[in-house]
């Protein structure tokens, strides 16, 4: 339960893994990993499939259609992934963690986004395990990619492997072209978690518009400012600590670190 509840805190820093897909080629419809069937009959609807997944309508037809070439040809691995992709679509979700997953072992270590969407929603479902395992072969199989590094970060929330995932949250953030407010939220927490109350503190003053509504961050927030309060007798910085506590919605959900240094 513990686990359920802090997932559904940290589900805002989930954005960066899935806001970028619909701008690659790939999710245009513009390439394949596998083979494509030559029929005429494939070339006929697949497309039209692909096409009800990007204006997301008519998703009972489209899974139809990805059913029906997965039929015929059951090593094409794409039609797996946008069969997985349109259930999700429906919220269908651990159903959809299926077909990712058959879409991903067809692929052989090809294609970043089947991975990348297979250990999302695997985690979003609960199987942190399983997403961990897959955000470290992202890791392996496309080392410039910042969203490995990312997820095995986000995915510490869970396993409390706070050093491990502090450590792939930096390389994942210099990685990052651009600073990202998701990446440097998920580093505060992280920091906080690490007992590096000093060094989180400008991360969370960083992102704090952006996230001031998630009891995690709330929760962390508040943890930094009470240690960092204490160690130097800042009363201002303990009252400050109070009103991020205050905030939290759900207290009983947050990481047990925090929870129990904020209730002593």
């Amino acid at each position: 339960m513990k686990h359920i509840l802090l997932l559904l805190s940290v589900l805002f820093c989930l954005i960066n893994i899935s806001a970028q897909q619909n701008q690659t080629d790939y999710f245009l419809g513009n390439r394949t990993y596998c083979k494509k069937p030559d029929t005429e009959r494939f070339n006929q609807i697949y497309p039209l499939g692909i096409k009800s997944v990007q204006q997301n309508l008519y998703l009972g037809a489209a899974f139809k259609i990805f059913a029906e070439v997965i039929e015929t040809n059951q090593s094409f691995c794409d039609a797996y992934f946008w069969a997985g992709y349109t259930l999700r679509l429906s919220n269908m979700e651990k159903e959809a963690v299926i077909f990712y997953h058959a879409a991903d072992s067809l692929a052989q270590n090809r294609s970043i986004e089947f991975k990348q969407n297979l250990a999302t929603l695997a985690m979003k479902v609960g199987r942190m395990t399983f997403s961990r395992k897959k955000f470290q072969e992202m890791t392996e199989y496309f080392p410039e990619s910042p969203e490995g590094y990312y997820g095995i970060g986000l995915t510490s929330l869970f396993l409390e492997d706070y050093k491990n995932g502090l450590e792939n949250i930096n390389i994942a953030e210099n990685k990052y072209n651009t600073p990202n407010k998701d990446a440097q939220c998920l580093k505060a927490l992280l920091l906080t978690l690490n007992e590096k109350y000093d060094e989180a503190l400008p991360y969370f003053e960083k992102v704090e518009s952006n996230f001031k509504k998630d009891d995690t961050f709330n929760g962390c927030y508040a943890l930094s400012l009470k240690q960092i309060g204490i160690k130097n007798s800042d009363e201002k910085m303990i009252k400050k600590s109070k009103k991020y506590y205050e905030k939290v919605q759900n207290k009983a959900g947050l990481p047990e670190p925090v929870k129990n240094a904020l209730n002593t």
